[in-house]
């Protein structure tokens, strides 16, 4: 297990099938939401963030996991974490996305596994490990659309729960809703 005492964040967004781009990374939306994930992880660290977790699934979490790994040789004190939900979880992706994977499992801090083999409640593990080991979420997520089955869901259900600062940026915009507390139903902002 990974035991950190500094202050984190987590890395989610919606699977990249969501996004109105799909998988194509050569897009001017993928470029933008990129670019304000990088902007939003160099303002955390600016102010004590220096510890980012993942689950490393394809889309946002992988971004931002490539992103912190470009970061890690100038900016010494930032870590990256990956709590992976289950040994085989990148087995039948394309070649190219396995091997972005293998790269950032082998330049990360550290990584764990949640579970050996995939079961039912192997995302929703992996989800409430990121949740207790962040202080923050930054996701990439519409939250006018939602499932109750999806995962990243149930990410920012438990962070709200939990009184975690989420910082969302639009799937279709790359617009920034600044650090929101969103606890058992009362909205507050975080300044």
């Amino acid at each position: 297990m990974i035991f950190v005492t500094t202050m984190s964040c987590t890395l989610i967004g919606q699977h990249p099938m969501r996004f109105r781009f799909g998988y194509d990374e050569d897009d001017a939306l993928c470029h933008k939401i990129k670019l304000e994930m990088i902007r939003q992880i160099l303002i955390l660290y600016q102010n004590g963030v220096t510890d980012f977790f993942t689950n490393c699934e394809t889309g946002p979490p992988m971004w931002g996991a490539e992103a912190i790994i470009a970061l890690m040789d100038k900016l010494k004190s930032i870590r990256l974490f990956c709590a992976i939900p289950y040994e085989e979880q990148a087995t039948k992706w394309t070649p190219d996305l396995r091997d972005r994977y293998f790269n950032i499992l082998e330049k990360c801090t550290d990584s764990c596994y949640i579970q050996k083999q995939l079961t039912q409640d192997s995302y929703r593990l992996c989800g409430n490990y990121l949740v207790e080991h962040s202080n923050f979420v930054l996701a990439v997520y519409n939250t006018k659309i939602t499932t109750t089955l999806d995962p990243v869901t149930a990410i920012v259900n438990d962070a709200k729960e939990a009184g975690k600062g989420i910082i969302y940026i639009h799937p279709d915009t790359a617009r920034v809703t600044p650090i929101r507390i969103e606890a058992y139903g009362c909205n507050g902002d975080l300044y």
